[in-house]
């Protein structure tokens, strides 16, 4: 090739290129590197199928247009389905919960949030299995993103276990609630404590209508009751008891008491034994409780008049003597005794017989409000006067009482007389035998005088 210059004739001479050894050597270090990387990454792929293969989890991933583009192979022995099958993968979600599960992930996937939903996956066969699909968003080095990264997780034994445990709490309340016995449940670092329905119908509280909270004990309970629970709970967190075992009142919705028996264990403590978590049982009493208060009432009271008994009588006579003597001063007892009571009975019937024991009942109760009276049996009362004072003749006046007490001057049919004797303590007696004893000679010798009298007790000399 010539070029003209300025008058002049130069040659040029152009050769063809050729390749520098140097140049030849860049492009062999290229394919090698190219050719270890390629062997690397298919080695490194084939580890990390390997690995993820190996865990009880299915490891997966996918591009920015949600296109699965890696599962590990567990995921075809969970399914029961093919590799040529996994661009439907929504295919394998039980169809009562595709929906839901589509509508989750597309919502979480636009905004590149983390998600966890748990559904249920048909297998191949027909079985089902229920599983934990968890996803992050993941980012190139540029910090673009790139698609999501999770893992598929088997949890049906969790499943069924779960649904064990629910089919046993269903029972386990049914049965507690034909039997009135609640739960609770108290979380004691956060405080929070969980009630069964048949816990809150005790205290007539429809579910849900009570938050439990452990500060809130104290207004449930009784006053009366509050200081014995808080001490028997703090011993039991305390681990100086080993359970909490009491009885007390709780306040109901309608502002009344119910009696509950209270039984609590601590079933969870840190590795320094702080109490962490507290278990128990409260069992509706008031019924039982009636029922006991009925049966130790009538085991101390006489039914036809609803006073103390015989037995009743002599556990307050003993009381009233014990506090005459820390006391000083004296005391008076005197026993009444219908005159002609058998000739009542036996005219008008046993039943005007018990309606004149229960006026005479009455009118003493009436005539003494200081005193203690009892029906001893028969037709025979007793009045304890704790406080008889230092004057006979004032406790005559009142035995006068107790004569008009045993009559109203025949107004009712069957009507009768009274007679009283008196006898005092420490005057007239040592001991209870000896005092009673003298009350009934004082009563014998009202009688003698002609009954519908006052007699007090007069030692022979």
């Amino acid at each position: 090739m010539a070029t003209r210059l300025s008058g002049k004739v130069s040659e040029i001479k152009a050769f063809p290129a050729k390749p520098s050894e140097s140049r030849e050597d860049e492009l062999a270090t290229l394919r090698a590197e190219l050719a270890r990387e390629k062997a690397l990454r298919k080695r490194y792929e084939t580890q990390f199928r390997q690995l993820s293969a190996s865990l009880p989890i299915v490891i997966w991933m996918a591009d920015e247009r949600r296109n699965v583009t890696f599962i590990s192979d567990n995921w075809y022995d969970l399914t029961g389905t093919r590799q040529h099958d996994l661009g439907n993968w929504i295919a394998t979600v039980h169809p009562d919960d595709r929906r839901r599960v589509a509508e989750q992930l597309i919502a979480a996937t636009d905004r590149r949030e983390r998600y966890a939903v748990e559904y249920r996956t048909q297998r191949a066969d027909g079985s089902i299995a229920w599983v934990l699909n968890v996803g992050a968003p993941r980012f190139n080095e540029t910090g673009d993103y790139d698609g999501y990264v999770g893992a598929v997780i088997d949890v049906s034994e969790r499943q069924a276990a779960t649904e064990t445990l629910q089919g046993l709490e269903t029972r386990l309340s049914l049965a507690l609630d034909g039997t009135r016995v609640g739960v609770w449940d108290w979380d004691i670092v956060s405080g929070d404590v969980w009630l069964s329905d048949s816990a809150l119908a005790i205290q007539g509280y429809a579910s849900e209508e009570v938050k439990g909270h452990a500060a809130g004990f104290a207004d449930y309970i009784h006053p009366d009751d509050l200081a014995e629970h808080s001490r028997s709970i703090t011993a039991c967190l305390k681990g100086e008891q080993p359970m909490v075992n009491l009885e007390h009142r709780l306040r109901c919705k309608d502002g009344g008491w119910v009696w509950v028996a209270e039984r609590g264990r601590v079933v969870e403590r840190d590795a320094n034994g702080k109490a962490l978590r507290m278990i128990g049982t409260r069992t509706d009493m008031t019924e039982q409780r009636e029922r006991d208060d009925r049966l130790r009432w009538l085991a101390a009271h006489d039914v036809l008049t609803e006073l103390p008994n015989r037995g009743r009588f002599q556990e307050l006579l003993l009381a009233a003597m014990r506090e005459t003597d820390a006391r000083g001063g004296r005391m008076a007892l005197m026993l009444f005794d219908l005159d002609h009571f058998k000739a009542v009975n036996d005219g008008f019937g046993h039943d005007v017989g018990d309606a004149l024991l229960r006026r005479a009942a009455r009118r003493l109760r009436d005539a003494f409000p200081g005193g203690s009276v009892a029906r001893l049996g028969g037709d025979e009362f007793a009045i304890i006067l704790p406080d008889a004072g230092r004057h006979g003749e004032d406790v005559m006046a009142l035995a006068a009482q107790a004569v008009h007490a045993g009559t109203t001057g025949g107004e009712e049919p069957g009507e009768s007389t009274a007679s009283v004797g008196v006898a005092f303590y420490p005057d007239h007696a040592a001991n209870a035998a000896d005092f009673v004893k003298a009350a009934d000679v004082a009563l014998y010798a009202a009688k003698q005088a002609g009954r519908a009298c006052a007699r007090l007790y007069e030692p022979r000399r």
